[in-house]
């Protein structure tokens, strides 16, 4: 799977590195390996490229955020049987990591991973454990940091699944 990074946001290169490593990090322990093709590379339909993408928009304010009330960190917008457009918002996850004292690259990385197994999980993908849960207190971002909350076996599958199965891209 390919994720190229459109960052809007001006986040800082060691963040943004931690927030690679960490989403990496949770969808390996899953089965699914992701590309570390250049942030020039594009999903554009037509791309040489076989993997699915994933075009993750960082975005620098969330539009109906306000600090202390919603706790949205991003939003999964399309999908296509080879590509997916998220978007996720620094403002949300900045305000997240700094309630729980917890480092921006991290919670970055969980958020990325979230909104990444939205585009590659049938709906309701939600759940009440793992990376797929609906809401996030302080003991949940400590855990998922940690590595004890992952995508749970049945996602993992269901994932895998979805990216062996695609239509090839002609």
């Amino acid at each position: 799977m390919r994720v190229v990074l459109h960052d809007s946001a001006s986040v800082a290169e060691p963040t943004l590195e931690l927030a690679r490593e960490f989403a990496a990090g949770v969808f390996h322990a899953a089965g699914i390996e992701i590309d570390g093709a250049s942030e020039a590379a594009s999903c554009a339909a037509g791309s040489s490229a076989r993997a699915f993408c994933v075009q993750v928009l960082l975005r620098p304010h969330h539009p109906q955020f306000e600090p202390g009330k919603v706790r949205t960190m991003g939003l999964a917008l399309a999908a296509d049987a080879n590509r997916a457009v998220v978007s996720v918002y620094l403002d949300a996850v900045a305000d997240v990591a700094r309630r729980y004292g917890q480092p921006r690259g991290k919670v970055l990385g969980i958020a990325l991973a979230h909104e990444i197994g939205h585009v590659l999980l049938p709906p309701p993908s939600h759940s009440t454990s793992g990376i797929m849960r609906s809401s996030w207190d302080s003991d949940a971002i400590r855990h998922a940091i940690s590595g004890d909350i992952l995508f749970t076996d049945r996602q993992a599958a269901l994932m895998r699944d979805r990216l062996n199965n695609r239509p090839s891209i002609p």
